[in-house]
């Protein structure tokens, strides 16, 4: 039991956690970018590499929070602006942080691209923060250069970490490629298959996903930063009954001391491949990043199955439709 829930757990974070390689850095600055990003971040030798978050980044000191994250969202519309997704921004912070108070958007250039900035501060505890965002549109993506620091120590920042880091960030074409496009004819309009054929179930994902159905491992996630992904794993078990209340409770026992700020957050019951199955919701924490997960348990043929979805906390509902229709589809041969 432990073996199936520890492969759950390193699925769970396989596909953010891939670091870029080193590449021509700039003199006395060091990569932290994750593989496949639109864009390549350096940071000066002092910055820590923080990319086990799952997010390009790094810190300076983690104890006072003094960082930088670079991260890409893949626009649904070309019709929206670059204004329009800043100040689309800006009404989500207004709404989510504590004593949010703006400086205002000014012009400014990233990458060699016309760009917008943002600088705000917040309350965090007792301690309050400045936060200096950047925001370039490159192709079909807004990317956003991020810096956080304590407010009493942002003069001295800016000037002698933020400004040099900005400065060397550059921009570069992401692939597109999605993997393979399996279909068969139960697959419906609009998606493929993610699963080998010699599996006892069918699993669809949207075609945009990228996927390998002949890799032998039931996955697929998204082109984005922190790599929003869903896995299936089975587990066959040897007791002579073992409902999905019951394997959820071996698995949070489990999760309980070994993921970081482990909390429940709901459970819901639903009908994957026409069994009944039951989606159980927590947060965690992985590399200081806040994750999300849904984890569908159900049985089928003596065998438990649980089909998991993973993003970053604020991303989450962005793709939860899509995962919705995954459940949805699949099926048991």
């Amino acid at each position: 039991m432990k073996k199936i829930i520890a492969l759950i757990l390193a699925l769970i974070f396989c596909v953010a956690l891939v670091s870029c390689s080193k590449g021509d850095a700039p003199q006395g600055m060091h990569l932290v970018s994750l593989e496949g990003e639109p864009f390549k971040l350096y940071v000066p030798e002092a910055w820590k590499d923080n990319t086990s978050s799952g997010v390009s980044g790094a810190y300076y000191s983690m104890s006072e929070k003094i960082t930088v994250s670079a991260r890409y969202y893949t626009l649904a519309e070309e019709s929206v602006t670059l204004d329009m997704y800043v100040e689309l921004c800006e009404g989500d912070y207004a709404l989510t942080l504590d004593d949010y108070m703006s400086e205002g958007v000014e012009s400014t250039v990233l990458g060699g691209e016309n760009a917008r900035e943002l600088v705000f501060t917040f309350e965090d505890g007792e301690t309050n923060y400045t936060c200096r965002q950047i925001f370039v549109k490159y192709a079909d993506d807004v990317i956003l250069l991020s810096f956080y620091c304590p407010s009493n120590r942002y003069d001295e920042l800016n000037t002698n970490q933020f400004e040099a880091i900005a400065d060397e960030f550059k921009l570069c074409e992401r692939a597109e490629d999605t993997g393979n496009a399996e279909t068969d004819k139960h697959t419906p309009s609009g998606m493929k298959i993610a699963s080998s054929d010699k599996l006892q179930y069918v699993m669809y994902v949207p075609a945009s996903w990228i996927c390998d159905s002949e890799s032998g491992v039931s996955e697929a996630y998204v082109s984005e930063s922190g790599r929003p992904n869903v896995t299936v794993t089975a587990y066959s078990y040897d007791e002579s009954e073992l409902t999905p209340e019951q394997y959820f409770e071996k698995c949070e026992d489990e999760y309980k001391d070994t993921l970081s700020g482990y909390e429940f957050v709901e459970s819901t019951e639903r009908v994957v491949g026409e069994r009944d199955a039951i989606s159980y919701v927590y947060t965690a924490k992985a590399g200081g990043a806040d994750v999300k997960i849904m984890q569908t348990v159900y049985e089928y043929n003596s065998m438990m199955y649980s089909f998991t979805y993973t993003a970053l906390e604020d991303r989450f509902d962005a793709h939860l439709e899509d995962v919705e229709a995954m459940l949805d589809a699949f099926r048991f041969r």
